[in-house]
C-alpha cells in the first residue's frame, strides 16, 4: 500500500449549538482502499461524512481542522472552488436514495446534470454517458430506465442511480453513508459488488460508513470505530474481528458463533399449515394477486422457525394468515389440534390468547395515549400491578417504565414492551414480524438474547419473519425460504445456511454477508447470479416460478408446477431436478406436480 494517503483528515471538528458532534478527528484513507467506519447511532458518522465535503446540516458548524485530498486542503478553498471539487474529486452516496433524487426530473437527466457540471460534455453526450453508466451498473434496458422518474424505479435501482451520479465524474474518493439500508440482501450484495468493482477499477478509495458488521467483514480492508464524535485508530479487518477494540463491537459480535439452544424433542407438532393460500383481487382491474401459494409449515413447542425471503415474497401475509388477521383463500391451519380456518369468531377470540404477534414498527403498534401499564393491562384478564411489574422485569425494563408513554421510550424499549404485551397472555406461539428491523444493532442483540431467554423459560414457539439473515441464523432452529408466495426450501438452520439446495435459496444465501472475514465475498469468485426480472405475482408462470431466471432450468420446469418434496435428510425442496439429484434418481413428471 502506498505510503501517502489519498485523504488525510486532521483535527476535524463539528459543533451543534455548543455540543461537539465530531471531535478533533484524525483519519487517513489510502489509494485503492475501502475503509469501513462503524459505530452506534448518534456517534457522528453521517456528520463526519458531510464535513469531509465541507458541508454540515444546519445548525451545525465546522469548528476547525483540515481535510487534505491528494495534497489539497479542501476546507481552505473558497466555496465556489470547493463546489467544483464535490462530485469531480470527492463523491457522496447518502442512505436515502429517493430523498436524494429530484422527483421532477428523470434519473438520466439528473445523472447527466452532474456529468455536465464536471466534464466537458454537451446534453446529448451526458445523456449517452448516463445510459452507459447505468448499463455498467447492471440495470437491464438502461435507456428506458434513464427515461424513468425516481418513483418509477425500485429502491435498488435508485441506489445504482446514486452510484452513477457519485462515480460518473471519476472522483478519487467516495463517501458512502449507510448506502444499503433498507435493501434486500441480494440487492445489497449486488450494489456493494458494483460499488467495490467500480471504485477499484478507477483506483479510487471508499469511506464506507455502516453499522452492519457483515458489510465490514466482506468488503473493507481496514475498519475504524466512531464513539461520541471521536474515531479510534483504524485496524485491519481480520484483526478487528479477532479482537474488537471496544465494548460496542464486542457486544455486536458476541452472538456470532452462538447457536440457539435446542428445543425439547416432541412428536406432536404445535402448528401445522397445509396448502395455505391467499389471493387478493386488485381494485379496479379485477386481476388476482397470488400472495401465498400452497404453503406448508410445521412448528413444535419451544422451536423457532425462521421465514426468510425478499420483499414481496409473502412472508408477512403468511404470518397474518396463521393468526387469521387476514382470511386465507384456501388450506388448513391446525393449532393444538383445532383448525383455525373453520373456527367461528367467538371461538377464535378465545384461542387468540394462545397465539400472539409482535409487529415490525414498535411505535406504530403501541397506543401513544396509554402508559406501559395500561398497554400491558389490556392484555391481561385482570389489571394486576404485580403481574405488570413481573412482565416488565421479564423483558428487562425497569419498574418505572409502567408510568411512561411509548414516545418517551427508545425503539428497543418499545419493542421490549411489545414483547411483554405478547407474552402477557402466556401464548404457545408468537409470530415475530421483522421485530428487529427498526432497531439499532445494539438493540437488536438485546432483543435476540431476550427472545432466546424467554423461549427457554416459557417454552414458547416463534415464527420469526425477517430479511435479516444474520439475526435469523442466530435465533432459528429451522428455516423456510420463500419466493413469490411459495416455500421453495425448508430445513434445519445448518442445512439452509451451510448447504442450501434450491437455486433460489443458494442465490439468497450467497448474498448473506456474515460478520466473519474468513471467507470474504470481495475476495472470492462471484457466485452464479439469477438472471432476469422477478415475475409479477398477478401473472405467474405455469411451471416453476423461478424457471425464467434459473441457470439450471429444464424444459419441464417451465411447464410443470413444482411441489414441495421431502428429502431423506429431513429438508423439503420445491425443485424436481435438484430433489432427484439429492436422491440419485430421475424425476417422473405427472399432471399437476412432480413425483420422484
Amino acid at each position: 500500500m502506498p505510503a501517502e494517503p489519498l485523504l488525510s483528515v486532521r483535527g476535524l471538528s463539528v459543533g451543534f449549538h455548543g455540543a461537539i458532534a465530531v471531535d478533533a478527528v484524525d483519519l487517513d484513507v489510502m489509494p485503492g482502499e475501502i475503509l469501513g467506519l462503524t459505530g452506534d447511532s448518534g456517534a457522528g458518522k453521517s456528520t463526519l461524512g458531510l464535513a469531509l465535503l465541507g458541508l454540515t446540516r444546519p445548525p451545525g458548524k465546522l469548528l476547525g481542522g483540515h481535510v487534505t485530498l491528494e495534497g489539497e486542503d479542501l476546507l481552505a478553498l473558497p466555496e465556489d472552488e470547493l463546489r467544483k471539487r464535490r462530485g469531480s474529486r470527492i463523491g457522496l452516496i447518502v442512505q436515502n436514495p429517493r430523498g436524494a433524487l429530484s422527483p421532477l426530473h428523470t434519473v438520466g437527466g439528473q445523472i447527466g446534470g452532474v456529468l455536465r457540471a464536471h466534464l466537458p460534455l454537451g446534453r446529448k453526450g451526458a445523456w449517452q454517458r448516463a445510459v452507459e453508466l447505468l448499463r455498467g451498473l447492471g440495470l437491464n434496458d438502461p435507456a428506458r430506465r434513464a427515461e424513468a422518474y425516481p418513483h418509477e424505479i425500485s429502491g435498488g435501482m435508485a441506489q445504482r442511480v446514486l452510484i452513477a451520479m457519485a462515480l460518473g465524474a471519476g472522483p478519487r474518493l467516495l463517501v458512502a453513508d449507510e448506502p444499503t439500508s433498507g435493501l434486500d440482501v441480494t440487492i445489497q450484495a449486488q450494489f456493494l459488488d458494483e460499488l467495490a468493482r467500480a471504485a477499484r477499477a478507477a483506483q479510487s478509495a471508499v469511506l464506507l460508513m455502516t453499522q452492519d458488521l457483515g458489510i465490514i467483514a466482506n468488503y473493507c480492508d481496514r475498519v475504524a470505530v466512531m464513539q461520541q464524535g471521536r474515531v479510534l485508530a483504524p485496524m485491519s479487518v481480520r484483526d478487528f474481528f479477532a479482537a474488537p477494540p471496544d465494548e460496542y463491537s464486542r457486544t455486536l459480535l458476541s452472538l456470532r458463533r452462538e447457536a440457539p439452544p435446542a428445543p425439547p424433542a416432541q412428536e406432536t407438532p404445535l402448528l401445522v399449515a397445509k396448502d395455505l393460500s391467499k389471493r387478493f383481487t386488485l381494485r379496479g382491474s379485477g386481476k388476482v394477486l397470488q400472495a401465498v401459494d400452497r404453503v406448508e409449515l410445521t412448528l413444535h413447542r419451544g422451536e423457532t422457525l425462521g421465514l426468510v425471503g425478499e420483499s414481496g415474497s409473502g412472508k408477512t401475509t403468511v404470518g397474518r394468515c396463521l393468526l387469521r388477521l387476514v382470511e386465507p383463500s384456501g388450506g388448513s391451519i391446525e393449532f393444538e389440534g383445532q383448525d383455525l380456518v373453520t373456527l367461528k369468531p367467538a371461538e377464535l377470540r378465545r384461542l387468540r390468547k394462545r397465539v400472539q404477534i409482535v409487529f415490525q414498527d414498535p411505535f406504530d403498534a403501541l397506543d401513544p395515549r396509554w402508559t406501559a401499564a395500561e398497554i400491558l393491562g389490556e392484555a391481561l384478564e385482570k389489571r394486576d400491578p404485580a403481574r405488570i411489574a413481573e412482565l416488565l422485569a421479564l423483558v428487562d425494563l425497569p419498574a418505572t417504565t409502567a408510568a411512561q408513554h411509548p414516545r418517551s421510550l427508545s425503539a428497543g424499549a418499545q419493542q421490549r414492551l411489545s414483547i411483554a404485551r405478547a407474552i402477557a397472555a402466556e401464548p404457545m406461539l408468537i409470530v415475530l414480524d421483522e421485530p428487529t428491523s427498526a432497531l439499532t444493532p445494539l438493540a437488536r442483540v438485546g432483543i435476540v438474547r431476550l427472545l432466546r431467554r424467554l423461549q427457554e423459560k416459557l417454552g414458547t414457539a416463534y415464527l420469526f419473519i425477517s430479511h435479516d439473515l444474520n439475526t435469523v441464523e442466530q435465533l432459528s432452529h429451522r428455516v423456510a425460504v420463500m419466493y413469490l408466495g411459495q416455500i421453495v426450501e425448508q430445513g434445519s438452520r445448518v442445512q439452509i445456511f451451510e448447504a442450501p439446495r434450491h437455486p433460489y435459496a443458494r442465490a439468497l444465501l450467497a448474498a448473506h454477508l456474515a460478520p466473519d472475514p474468513a471467507r470474504r465475498r470481495i475476495d472470492r469468485a462471484p457466485e452464479a447470479a439469477l438472471a432476469g426480472e422477478i415475475p409479477s405475482p398477478v401473472d405467474l408462470p405455469r411451471g416453476c416460478y423461478l424457471a425464467g431466471r434459473c441457470p439450471q432450468a429444464q424444459e419441464a420446469c417451465r411447464t410443470t408446477p413444482q411441489r414441495l418434496i421431502a428429502l431423506p435428510d429431513g429438508r423439503a425442496l420445491r425443485c424436481a431436478p435438484e430433489a432427484a439429484r439429492a436422491m440419485n434418481t430421475e424425476p417422473t413428471l405427472i399432471a399437476g406436480g412432480v413425483l420422484t
